[in-house]
């Protein structure tokens, strides 16, 4: 059948609907609220982490600051302390959106190698923070790494909670979205994991902010109090 019968059968069903009482609204005004139903609906966790174009705000020469801390209350999980993360934005190869990004990770005494990366389009600090995590949680737990993030992302695929969030940035409210997610509930190896099985990891992201990633926490709860707590805060001052 050719495309122009396809379009004259569709016109005359739609004018039997109506006739008939079956449609009871113009079609564009269904065709409207369907088109906000999907711009309102909840973007899917992995997506909006990973594969938005989180960069394309950025110019070279900017430089994206974040404050890092980590507190535990069980010396054997390590020390608390608190350092810096700078990302420096430079012209990157590709399309638009791609960005070279050089990374200071740490102060001298705590400096780690990261990047240089190459035509990123999604901002490298919600990587590294993950990563880093996972060196840490490993270590602590004497676990496999892979064992870890394979459960990490599994969770983020399947089990995240999205939902609009306001996000406070420099005293400023932005529209965004907060992640939500508890990879290790239900875990078979949760009696090995010392309570740090209750880990939830959230992720706050606003579109209105360079790098859009605003602020990520994993944090274990106990009887005792917080157990594990670590942060990364986007600094709009660099202070």
């Amino acid at each position: 059948m050719s495309a122009r019968r396809i379009f004259g059968l569709f016109i005359f069903l739609t004018a039997a609907l109506f006739a008939a009482g079956f449609l009871v609204e113009p079609l564009p005004a269904r065709a409207a609220e369907a088109q906000a139903a999907t711009e309102n609906a909840p973007p899917e966790a992995a997506d909006l982490l990973f594969e938005r174009p989180q960069l394309a705000a950025t110019r070279p020469g900017d430089v994206l600051f974040y404050v890092y801390a980590r507190k535990v209350t069980d010396a054997e999980l390590g020390p608390s302390f608190e350092d810096r993360i700078r990302l420096i934005i430079e012209p990157g190869a590709g399309s638009s959106d791609a960005r070279d990004v050089r990374v200071d990770f740490f102060a001298a005494e705590r400096h780690r190698a990261a990047g240089p990366f190459e035509g990123a389009t999604t901002n490298p600090v919600l990587m590294l923070f993950l990563e880093n995590h996972l060196v840490e949680l490993s270590g602590r737990l004497k676990g496999n790494p892979r064992y870890f993030k394979n459960a990490i992302r599994s969770a983020l695929r399947d089990r995240a909670r999205v939902e609009p969030a306001d996000i406070v940035v420099d005293g400023r409210t932005l529209k965004g979205w907060r992640v939500t997610v508890k990879p290790f509930e239900g875990d078979a190896n949760a009696a090995r994991m010392r309570g740090l099985e209750t880990l939830t990891y959230t992720f706050d992201v606003a579109p209105g902010v360079p790098g859009e990633v605003v602020r990520m926490e994993i944090a274990a709860e106990a009887p005792g109090g917080r157990l594990w707590e670590e942060t990364i805060a986007y600094d709009p001052k660099g202070s």
